[in-house]
């Protein structure tokens, strides 16, 4: 009688640890879009970025940190390097960084500090 208890324990106890990975495995493909990647907009042509598109997806605040470290312990600074070499090319927050952060579920500590003005915001001053 007891070993079937325990049996019957360890088979419930199965069932409810798993019962939430099989929702998840089971609702990705019917009402989420979590297989979908952020589109990014396009750059303006004319301009180039300091590294190509792919090395900058997936190393970017490497950079940024770097920059960072440079220009508030050694004073260097690069132009288009940091933030604003950023903006110039991609005015838009919402649909540049925070598409991305959020489809990977960051939040950077950039805007602790930093103010990241719309294009329409700029042509207004």
């Amino acid at each position: 009688m007891l070993k079937q208890a325990g049996i019957l324990a360890v088979v419930v106890f199965g069932l409810l640890f798993s019962i939430p990975f099989i929702y998840n495995a089971s609702s990705v493909g019917l009402s989420s879009n979590a297989s979908a990647s952020p589109s990014l907009p396009g750059q303006d042509p004319a301009k180039k970025c300091v590294k190509d598109k792919d090395w900058m997806r997936h190393n970017h605040m490497t950079l940024i940190m770097h920059s960072r470290e440079d220009a508030v312990r050694d004073g260097l600074r690069k132009p288009g390097h940091g933030i604003q070499g950023c903006r110039s090319c991609h005015p838009n927050r919402a649909e540049f960084c925070d598409s991305c952060h959020g489809y990977v579920g960051v939040k950077p500590e950039c805007w602790n500090c930093h103010y990241y003005p719309e294009k329409e915001a700029l042509a207004l001053k």
